[in-house]
């Protein structure tokens, strides 16, 4: 059986970019998601040179890199007004992905349905098909990591665009967050995932928002996720998650540990 892939999302190590990798690397973590809209991994600040560099040095650490994340939380894909830049920086950090031989770029989408309804919201929907398309033509995957919608919604959206380029990131942190079951969007869409997000949250009350906890403290049944990913035979690359925590490498370095266990892992 193929070994499981654990990784860390290198924003959180909260180190500079070359510490951040040597970190993951001494953490015993196998692979590492990297931040691309902003910084020194951003397409405009990479030259060709700089390209090669980068995968010759991540590499030389034995670490791959499983994922460029493309998150642009200003620039919604529901906002018409902001579509066409969230598309062009999109798919420049799908460029950049090719160059480094790295097949998924995952984003963070919100909510991309009419809360009532359940429609697709049309700029999202162009703004999907746009980078869906552009995906497709490199070979690439953009993983969507849905908040918002249930398993269902989600799964009415992936059969609306027919596109097998854009395939979900499951956080279920996230969905937590947001009053979403995510068991129920596991179950739904175990096929369709590409990358998940091993964090750990909490639910929001009338009186609070949800909030990330440490791994293991939180309300994701990981357990039955984790069961449902198997079954499916997911083998994709569990990427660790501590984006607020006050001692980021302690809790992520336990956060690994503890997912290690699960999954049988060394």
């Amino acid at each position: 059986m193929q070994p499981h892939v654990i990784g860390v999302d290198v924003d959180d190590l909260h180190l500079p970019i070359k510490d951040a990798f040597r970190k993951a690397a001494e953490l015993r973590f196998h692979v590492v998601e990297l931040p691309a809209v902003m910084g020194e991994a951003a397409p405009r600040n990479l030259s060709s040179s700089g390209r090669r560099h980068l995968a010759r040095y991540v590499e030389g650490l034995g670490l791959g890199v499983a994922a460029l994340s493309a998150d642009m939380p200003s620039l919604r894909l529901a906002d018409p007004g902001t579509i066409d830049e969230r598309v062009a920086r999109t798919c420049e950090i799908i460029e950049l992905a090719k160059d480094l031989k790295v097949r998924i770029v995952t984003a963070s989408v919100g909510a991309l349905t009419h809360p009532e309804s359940g429609d697709l919201s049309p700029p999202a929907e162009e703004a999907l098909r746009r980078i869906g398309e552009y995906a497709d033509a490199r070979g690439a995957v953009y993983a969507i990591r849905p908040s918002h919608d249930g398993g269902d919604r989600v799964v009415r959206v992936l059969d609306e665009l027919c596109c097998p380029s854009i395939q979900i990131g499951l956080d279920p942190a996230a969905m937590v967050m947001s009053g979403v079951n995510p068991s129920g969007a596991a179950e739904r869409l175990a096929h369709r995932i590409a990358l998940l997000h091993a964090r750990d949250a909490t639910a929001g009350l009338t009186d609070r928002p949800g909030r990330e906890t440490r791994f293991g403290d939180g309300e994701v049944d990981f357990v039955g996720i984790l069961a449902m990913l198997e079954a499916a035979e997911y083998r994709g690359a569990f990427i660790v998650r501590c984006s607020e925590s006050p001692r980021p490498i302690p809790d992520l370095q336990a956060a690994r540990d503890a997912l290690a266990h699960m999954l049988g892992s060394p």
